[in-house]
């Protein structure tokens, strides 16, 4: 492994992240204070650590420089490609071939190859000028065509190539989209109830129409030997080796990633679905957390909590959860010492569904010294 330099890139914890509601990048220092804490009283030596619940992957990618063994997962495919992209050491890219193929790959989707795909055909209106009121209005016409076109192009060639040009996009999905952060809906006219973009507001419009690109990821400056798997958390909890560091960020109510981003998960699969949701076009089989269901939240927490076999605890949860911050410290100190921290941030009322949230919430961050 290489010597540990200083800092982290900027740019690898700013650049190309999935937006994300839930994202952890406001509790990077929090987190960070964490991870310190636990290096201090392992002697300062870079750690082994898992992160059951990757999502995102922004604080897998935090962990890079701190952890020399990583270990992620995810229920959800697109987490698992993000993993597999950004978790990837520098020297394991051979970066000139990969700008090779995305130039390669520009000039065969220049060239129109395919015909209208899953995006163009199912998220995006024909004119947007005209938009009709049974069009889904998630994407331009334009971001929808280079979503399928770079998308099959990229089914040409080998899977690691696939991934590591897929996390980007993936990104680029997310944000070039006409959403206010979650894919259950997209912006509509307040008046008519038609899409439009930017919705009755006209807001982020930059964000929305701005074109759609293939681009090279962005790498961490540290290596570490890296594990992605893509399953049940707590299964996986009872099949890794003995860590250090086990960070545990779960669903915590009742609104399913599976759902909420189901754009990201079709562009990883790029399969036309056999069902889906009249409004969004949500496919019928996308996945659910047993921690999307309040009875079993608690429950599951606590048989994770006892079966991982991690010497430290790093446990994020939001006050508007299932379990309530007290019950949630009570349950880690059947486990071990608990440290606990608080970040209060602007809650997301990105859409109706969560007109009835508070201006704040606040994140709780539990630090867990197992007996």
């Amino acid at each position: 492994m290489q010597s540990e330099a200083p800092d982290e890139d900027p740019e690898y914890l700013t650049r190309q992240l999935v937006t994300y509601l839930g994202n952890k990048r406001a509790l990077l220092g929090p987190i960070g204070e964490g991870v310190r804490r636990i290096r201090e009283r392992l002697g300062g030596r870079r750690l082994s650590a898992f992160d059951p619940f990757t999502g995102s992957g922004v604080v897998a990618r935090f962990l890079k420089r701190h952890a020399d063994r990583l270990i992620v997962n995810d229920l959800e495919p697109y987490a698992g490609v993000i993993a597999r992209c950004f978790l990837s050491n520098r020297d394991e890219v051979d970066r000139v071939e990969l700008e090779r193929t995305i130039e390669r790959i520009r000039r065969r989707c220049d060239e129109r190859p395919f015909g209208p795909g899953i995006f163009e055909r199912h998220y995006a209106p024909i004119d947007p000028q005209a938009i009709r009121a049974d069009e889904r209005v998630f994407y331009t016409p334009e971001n929808a065509r280079r979503l399928d076109d770079y998308r099959r192009a990229l089914d040409e060639c080998d899977r690691r190539t696939r991934e590591l040009l897929l996390g980007p996009l993936l990104s680029r999905a997310s944000i070039h989209a006409n959403t206010a952060g979650v894919f259950k809906g997209f912006y509509k006219d307040r008046r008519t109830g038609v899409g439009r973009f930017g919705g009755s507001g006209q807001d982020a419009l930059s964000r929305i129409l701005a074109p759609i690109v293939l681009e090279p990821p962005v790498l961490s400056r540290f290596d570490s030997r890296v594990t992605v798997l893509e399953g049940d958390a707590n299964r996986a909890a009872r099949e890794i080796p003995e860590v250090d560091l086990c960070y545990v960020d779960p669903p915590y109510n009742q609104h399913p990633y599976g759902s909420n981003y189901f754009m990201l998960d079709l562009l990883v699969d790029y399969r036309e679905p056999q069902r889906m949701s009249r409004v969004s076009g949500i496919p019928a089989d996308w996945r659910r957390s047993e921690y999307n269901v309040r009875s079993r939240s608690l429950p599951l927490l606590e048989e994770l909590f006892g079966s991982v076999p991690a010497r430290f605890l790093l446990v994020s949860f939001s006050d508007e959860g299932f379990v309530a911050p007290e019950t949630m410290r009570r349950l880690l100190e059947k486990f071990g010492s608990v440290e606990r921290f608080e970040v209060r941030y602007n809650a997301f009322r990105g859409s109706r569904n969560f007109d009835h949230r508070p201006l704040h919430v606040t994140e709780q961050l539990f630090l867990v010294e197992r007996r």
